[in-house]
């Protein structure tokens, strides 16, 4: 199972590579991820197969572990529309999306990875 973590960082150079370059020394492989910075912070959400790995890892080396969590992978048809039909399903089963990732994209699909309130209620969709 995926696992999103999330990281607090300061806005330095060479802080993804430190990331990429612990991660990949303990052979914890980075799906996909998203990184901001603003007013000298950063965030980093690493989509990861083993979250609790990793944020010990992250976390012995100094990094702010915010947290882990459980998200969900879907396939969708990468044609226009189809995001926004799954997510009305989402948000009439009542579940709330709080983070969204391109996982892969080719062969006319493309795989969305979501962190969602409600994990068990969003399989069933």
């Amino acid at each position: 199972m995926l696992e999103e973590v999330i990281l607090s960082v300061e806005d330095r150079p060479g802080v993804l590579a430190d990331i990429g370059e612990l991660l990949g020394k303990a052979g914890v492989n980075i799906e996909t991820f998203a990184a901001t910075t603003h007013d000298g912070r950063g965030v980093v959400h690493l989509i990861v197969d083993d979250g609790e790995e990793a944020g010990e890892i992250l976390k012995s080396n100094g990094f702010k572990l915010e947290g882990v969590r459980a998200v969900m992978s879907i396939t969708l048809d990468d044609r226009p529309g189809e995001l926004g039909s799954y997510c009305r399903k989402l948000a009439d089963a009542g579940v709330g999306i709080s983070a969204a990732y391109v996982g892969r994209r080719g062969g006319g699909e493309v795989e969305i990875i979501f962190a969602v309130d409600e994990l068990e209620v969003a399989e069933q969709v």
